[in-house]
């Protein structure tokens, strides 16, 4: 009744009240959930009190033995022994990706090397592929060349093939001419010495 006259006091327990009304239908089903839960593990449990004086005994001496084995901050052997084994394994993984990246490191270089005399060799090759190409233009200009001469030696023959043949033409002409001089003459010198013998 004394906090009842407090205003303060008053809407505070108006606010609370309110506020369980309003979770009551949750509330209430957590509780009877909660009894009935505690009933059945209470059926196994002996209502005898020494039972539950020697469970708090047992409690009590074994928080005192952790207690004196790990005062202060000294932490228990296996964690330590866990911190060990993470270090090694954070050492060893350290030294896994040292190796790694001066692997990578080397290949990158490697690589790199290959890459550069790749490169020496394509020049090389354009080099070679320029030369060959110029040989060819050469060796064609001068079979161009020939085969103008060729040619023009083939004319020069053969109009010298023609002159001879005109040529072997008027022999032959001539030779006719002489063929019918050299009869003209026989039947001349045979008239000759027909009338000698006469």
């Amino acid at each position: 009744m004394i906090f009842q006259t407090i205003d303060l006091v008053q809407t505070i327990a108006d606010i609370v009240a309110a506020i369980l009304t309003f979770l009551n239908p949750i509330v209430s089903h957590m509780g009877s959930w909660m009894v009935s839960w505690m009933d059945y593990v209470l059926q196994f449990f002996p209502n005898n009190i020494l039972f539950y004086i020697i469970i708090s005994a047992i409690i009590i001496e074994t928080g005192a033995i952790v207690n004196i084995a790990w005062s202060g901050d000294k932490k228990p052997k296996f964690l330590e022994k866990v911190k060990k084994l993470k270090k090694k394994v954070e050492a060893k993984i350290k030294e896994a990706e040292d190796k790694v990246e001066e692997k990578i490191a080397e290949t990158e270089t490697k690589v790199k090397k290959k890459a550069r005399k790749a490169q020496k060799n394509a020049k090389d090759l354009e080099k070679k592929a320029d030369e060959l190409e110029e040989r060819v233009e050469e060796i064609d200009t001068k079979i161009k060349k020939k085969k103008k001469k060729e040619k023009v030696k083939t004319e020069k023959l053969e109009e010298k093939l023609d002159e001879s043949e005109e040529k072997a033409e008027e022999l032959e002409e001539s030779d006719e001419e002489t063929e019918g001089f050299g009869r003209e003459l026989e039947k001349a010198e045979g008239k000759s010495s027909k009338t000698d013998i006469d």
